[in-house]
């Protein structure tokens, strides 16, 4: 259970910076994006929506939830279970690789290459030199320099919380009686006699 919670964690620290960024996309809280819609005429352009990436720091944000999510990693581990200083540092070592992997220059070129065409969805030429313009201010800087700062404040009191709440609302739907159900009812339709 605790490997699926922090998988939860992971993704949703990949996906955090996009949603705050493209909170302003979505249309009545449903931003839904078909896979073959064609770009409207007046769309940003590819090196428009870089610069604005770049300006607006979706690189540092995803690097500052990285940090964040591995320095509360050991929050996820039960309280019973303790671990030797040899050990710590080996899980500190290994986070570190990990989370140095995931944000590879690769990996994040990939990812934004991937927001390219779902930005160009929402954002025309106009909208994208707007908002470049306000992140390039000194208030958009300071805006987007004081995010990772906040994050890394939140981050340690988000985890506990999250952790409780999924724990609370899974108790609430009685998720484990109901896993099993599905899956003992999934092991039924797989015996039929032949």
């Amino acid at each position: 259970m605790k490997e699926k919670l922090a998988t939860l964690f992971i993704v949703t620290a990949l996906c955090f910076p996009i949603l705050i960024q493209a909170a302003p996309a979505s249309h009545g809280g449903q931003s839904q994006v078909p896979a073959a819609k064609a770009l409207p005429p007046d769309a940003a352009s590819p090196e428009q929506l870089k610069k604005l990436f770049e300006v607006i720091g979706i690189q540092k944000q995803m690097q500052s939830v990285m940090t964040s999510l591995a320095s509360s990693m050991q929050q996820l581990m039960p309280a019973s279970v303790q671990l030797s200083e040899k050990q710590k540092a080996d899980m500190t070592k290994l986070q570190t690789e990990l989370f140095g992997k995931m944000m590879s220059p690769e990996f994040i070129s990939s990812y934004l290459d991937m927001l390219v065409p779902v930005y160009q969805l929402h954002f025309t030429k106009s909208d994208v030199d707007q908002i470049i313009a306000f992140y390039s201010s000194p208030a958009g800087q300071k805006f987007v320099n004081e995010q990772p700062l906040i994050v890394q404040e939140i981050f340690p009191k988000m985890m506990p919380m999250m952790q409780q709440h999924m724990q609370d609302v899974m108790r609430e739907f009685n998720f484990e009686e109901r896993m099993k159900e599905i899956f003992t009812e999934n092991d039924k339709t797989q015996e039929k006699p032949k």
